[in-house]
C-alpha cells in the first residue's frame, strides 16, 4: 500500500473516530440535559400542586370558619343550630394540622366554642339578661377563633 493511500486510511479513520466520539458525546450530554430538564418540570408541576393544594384547604377552612362563627353567632338569630355548628366543628378540625402551633391554637379555640355552645344552647330561650354570661362566653369563644384563623390565614 501506498504512503498515500495510508494516509488517507489513518485520515479517513480518525475522522469517522471523532464523528463517533462527538455522537457518543452528544448523545450522553443530550439525555442528561433532557433528564435535567424533565427533574425541573417535575419538581416545578409538585411545587404548585402543592401550594394548589394549600390554597384548597386554606378555602374550606375559611369557608367552614364563616359559617361556624355565623351559625353560633347569638345576635345573629335567637336560635343557635348546634347540629350544623358541631359539624362544621368537626369538619374543621379533620382539616387541621396539630404540628403546626396556630392550627393547634385553633383546634384548642374551636374545643372552648363548643363548649361555649353546650351552655348556650340551654339558656337561649330565656331573656337576654338571664343569659349574658354565656352569650359573653359564646362571643369572646367566637372571638377566639376568629383571630386564631386570621394568623393562620395570613400565613403564621
Amino acid at each position: 500500500m501506498s504512503e498515500t493511500v495510508a494516509a488517507a486510511i489513518i485520515s479517513v479513520s480518525g475522522a469517522v473516530l471523532v464523528a463517533i466520539v462527538s455522537i457518543i458525546t452528544q448523545l450522553f450530554i443530550t439525555k442528561a440535559v433532557i433528564r435535567a430538564e424533565r427533574d425541573k418540570l417535575l419538581t416545578q408541576l409538585h411545587g404548585e400542586e402543592s401550594s394548589r393544594a394549600r390554597e384548597k384547604r386554606r378555602d374550606r377552612i375559611i369557608d367552614a370558619i364563616s359559617e361556624l362563627l355565623a351559625k353560633s353567632d347569638p345576635q345573629i338569630s335567637p336560635g343557635v343550630d348546634y347540629g350544623r355548628v358541631v359539624s362544621l366543628i368537626h369538619r374543621v378540625q379533620l382539616l387541621l394540622n396539630l404540628d403546626r402551633p396556630n392550627e393547634a391554637a385553633l383546634n384548642t379555640a374551636l374545643n372552648q366554642i363548643g363548649i361555649q355552645l353546650q351552655e348556650y344552647v340551654f339558656v337561649q330561650h330565656k331573656p337576654i339578661d338571664d343569659k349574658l354570661a354565656e352569650t359573653k362566653s359564646l362571643l369572646n369563644a367566637q372571638s377566639a377563633v376568629s383571630d386564631i384563623t386570621r394568623t393562620i390565614i395570613a400565613g403564621g
